[in-house]
């Protein structure tokens, strides 16, 4: 089932430049949460709730809805738009997700696709010692068929990273402890984060699922292209029994915003008009 809250039918008229761009981007858009009409997902070809990781002890307890004991917080006001967004205060709040069947677009072989989100914070401030995962989205694991955008654990100004890592035991079949140059990362030094101003995050994949090592992610900070992870053999064989989920704010402290999956990657002209014009995919 597809769920549509308030989207238009179509849009009539010639378009011009700026609609066009706005019409095709929301043309491949699978998900979207800008958290002002509450948790639930505006737009979602899959389900549009958010979970709870609720323990995991001894077994995993998962609750519909955001039940974090006052950890992560809906806020009404303070979002990218001036409207709503999710604050996370602790580090150790309960983790929270969206279920990513149907919403990202997986897909056996050839596979593409784009991650959009905004966030807010001073990272040498705001966040406690140790990685933070503002989005990680995965079935297993952060090393294993995942992506995620993190901060690492240290330095002034900490990185900001990309991740994409395939199977493990595609990219690290014997497990080892490997340095950060033979992992595939992309690290952003000194990256332009504030408390006072959103910083829009994107990034891409193409070609993935291909059994070739051209496979390509990209990082996009602020409309601008940051690098690309490429070289590797990026398979990703996420089973149908599997749950793909898409996490928010783990270990992350600061505020977030704007969440959206798209069916293919975005190029760069597309990703800069998503960071110029923030909430205008939807009414």
């Amino acid at each position: 089932m597809v769920y549509l809250l308030g989207l238009p039918v179509q849009m009539g008229g010639q378009e011009s430049g700026e609609v066009g761009a706005r019409a095709r981007i929301k043309a491949s858009m699978r998900f979207h949460a800008s958290f002002d009409r509450g948790m639930e997902a505006e737009l979602a070809q899959g389900d549009p709730s958010i979970y709870t990781r609720t323990s995991t002890q001894p077994e995993e307890t998962v609750r519909r809805g955001l039940h974090t004991q006052g950890k992560t917080n809906w806020s009404a006001q303070g979002g990218v738009q001036g409207g709503a967004a999710l604050h996370f205060t602790d580090r150790d709040a309960a983790w929270i997700f969206y279920r990513g069947e149907q919403n990202v677009a997986y897909k056996k072989s050839d596979w593409e696709g784009t991650i959009s989100l905004w966030l807010r914070l001073d990272p040498e401030e705001d966040l406690a010692p140790g990685y933070a995962d503002p989005l990680q989205l995965t079935t297993r694991a952060w090393n294993d068929a995942a992506f995620f955008v993190d901060f690492n654990q240290d330095g002034n100004p900490r990185d900001f990273r990309l991740g994409a890592f395939a199977d493990l035991q595609v990219w690290n079949p014997e497990n080892k402890d490997l340095a950060e140059s033979e992992r595939p990362l992309l690290p952003v030094k000194a990256p332009p984060f504030s408390r006072d101003a959103w910083t829009h995050v994107c990034f891409t994949w193409s070609d993935f699922n291909s059994g070739n090592r051209g496979a390509i992610a990209r990082l996009y900070l602020n409309g601008k292209d940051q690098g690309q992870i490429t070289g590797w053999d990026q398979r990703f064989t996420w089973k149908p029994e599997e749950a793909m989920r898409l996490y928010l704010g783990l270990n992350y402290i600061g505020w977030l915003d704007e969440v959206s999956s798209f069916d293919r990657c975005l190029d760069a002209t597309e990703s800069e008009w998503g960071f110029r014009n923030p909430g205008k995919l939807l009414p």
